[in-house]
């Protein structure tokens, strides 16, 4: 199984199952659902949303936290472990492969702490499209302040929505409009993040699972220069891989050279080979 995070501004449904489902298939759309591709490849998906995004409610700080995020996240995949008979042993006493996890755009910080801290709950790491940069570093908020703590209620927009393609001829029109629709009915208002520093912890020194660092060539906010840092940089001892997609944004998984995407994924998760050499893979 292979777990799936969405990153800053968008939900799981319309980030990665879009145009997906029995129903769909029976259109002449076609599917852009990475969660049906991967199926397709022999994984098992699982997508999850933070707090406060999609059909998830926001907990009483109306906020999202990178540290309740990898809270939640180590929960599910010890329910996927559960849900799977991961937690046991064969006869043979190998123990049985984790799940692996994926994370796009923030939602790769929010893998990428949850690899450094609980490493035994995964057998794999995605980092796609990360926004890793070891020369940004997140303030901390005030500790005291006179100013009005209230929410701003901001809405998402169709501009919002169609931001991330940015190359001409990546994804047709009529596709980026229906994420677009898609998007704003699942996430109509703007989740408001906080406590940002907690980011700063990143280090990828400290990430010693097999890991595969992927993104789009000109993916505006994860440059190859700093691809090659964080990928440089990821602890000894596991297999590394570093794929660039060619004629590629932000959003590789869903334009047309989709089928890439999945297939570099679905191959690293089946094949990659971890430091351990007891457990079965």
């Amino acid at each position: 199984p292979i777990l799936l995070l969405h990153g800053r501004t968008w939900s799981s449904v319309p980030v990665y199952h879009l145009l997906g489902g029995p129903k769909q298939r029976m259109s002449t759309e076609d599917s852009r659902s990475l969660m049906e591709a991967l199926s397709a490849n022999g994984l098992q998906p699982y997508a999850m949303d933070f707090r406060g995004f999609g059909g998830t409610p926001p907990d009483a700080t109306k906020t999202v936290e990178p540290r309740q995020c990898v809270t939640d996240v180590e929960a599910v995949l010890q329910w996927i472990s559960d849900r799977h008979g991961l937690n046991s042993k064969r006869d043979d006493g190998v123990s049985f492969e984790k799940p692996a996890l994926l994370g796009w755009s923030q939602g790769a910080l929010v893998a990428q702490l949850v690899a450094q801290k609980s490493p035994p709950l995964l057998s794999r790491l995605i980092l796609y499209g990360s926004i890793y940069d070891p020369l940004v570093r997140y303030a901390r908020e005030p500790l005291y302040t006179t100013s009005s703590q209230e929410i701003r209620r901001i809405e998402n927009t169709i501009d919002d929505a169609v931001e991330d393609f940015t190359i001409a001829g990546s994804i047709p029109p009529e596709t980026a409009m229906y994420f677009a629709r898609a998007a704003l009915q699942s996430d109509p208002i703007k989740a408001v993040w906080s406590h940002l520093h907690q980011f700063n912890n990143c280090d990828p020194a400290r990430v010693n699972v097999p890991t595969l660092v992927v993104a789009g060539d000109q993916d505006p906010y994860a440059p190859l220069h700093v691809q090659g840092e964080l990928f440089s940089n990821l602890g000894r001892g596991s297999d590394r891989t570093w794929s660039i997609l060619a004629d590629a944004d932000h959003a590789v998984h869903l334009l047309e050279g989709r089928g890439r995407f999945a297939n570099i994924v679905a191959s690293f998760v089946q094949n990659a080979k971890r430091r351990d050499k007891e457990n079965l893979y």
